[in-house]
């Protein structure tokens, strides 16, 4: 697994011919926008052909800050002698693969206990079961993480595969929260970037593919108007 500025300084050397180029256009951000997108599509081909994410394109959010959810965030009445918590801030987006997300695990930081998935409306229903109402579960609603502990837990831990890997790094608290992409306040180039080696020649060639298209496309518009007759003359 390399670090996105090796990732990034070899895109630009092969862009450039082996030079690399003082081009604005190869900006690093841009390059890594490309990286990200493409590093989801080769991940969802993998998932679609039924072969396993390895350990390293997974990420872990060892330290997930949870509060208490208000009533009105709470689709039904919290069952007897649990508590239904929240995240105190919105989770990484997580990869999505035919209409789920990839979250593998969510557990508290000991991992002696594990959240099982459920969503918001399964929750209604779940309440009026004395079986499996205070069943230890989660749900993701608006970008927030909850979950129903029969304790008030102050972190839990969240494994899995996310869209963007720099966010993932920056939830952490490598960066501060109101500036997850700024270049300023996380030395973002020196992250590894999560894909398995066998995934890594065709991600750069890809990326070298949308790179040409990208600006292919932009010299094209530009030239018609250019060569637009309906240009004001004097």
């Amino acid at each position: 697994m390399k670090t996105i500025k090796v990732l990034i300084q070899r895109v630009q050397s092969l862009y450039s011919k082996g030079v690399q180029s003082d081009d604005s256009r190869l900006r690093p951000r841009h390059i890594y926008s490309i990286l990200q997108s493409v590093r989801a599509t080769l991940l969802k081909r993998k998932s679609s052909s039924r072969n396993h994410f390895s350990d390293w394109e997974k990420q872990v959010i060892h330290c997930v800050e949870l509060i208490k959810a208000e009533a009105h965030e709470c689709p039904c009445v919290p069952p007897k002698g649990c508590t239904i918590l929240r995240s105190k801030y919105k989770i990484p987006k997580p990869l999505s693969v035919k209409g789920k997300d990839t979250i593998e695990s969510v557990s508290t930081i000991t991992g002696s206990i594990l959240f099982s998935k459920t969503s918001w409306e399964e929750k209604k229903y779940k309440s009026g079961n004395k079986y499996t109402s205070g069943t230890p579960d989660y749900y993701i609603r608006g970008e927030y993480l909850y979950l129903t502990s029969q304790t008030f837990l102050k972190v839990i831990a969240i494994s899995g595969v996310f869209e963007d890997p720099i966010q993932v790094q920056s939830f952490i608290g490598l960066c501060k929260e109101d500036c997850i992409d700024c270049e300023d306040c996380i030395a973002y180039q020196d992250l590894l970037f999560p894909i398995d080696s066998d995934l890594e020649s065709p991600l750069i060639a890809l990326t070298l593919q949308e790179l040409s298209i990208f600006f292919q496309s932009k010299e094209d518009i530009s030239n018609d108007v250019l060569d637009s007759p309906n240009q004001d003359s004097k």
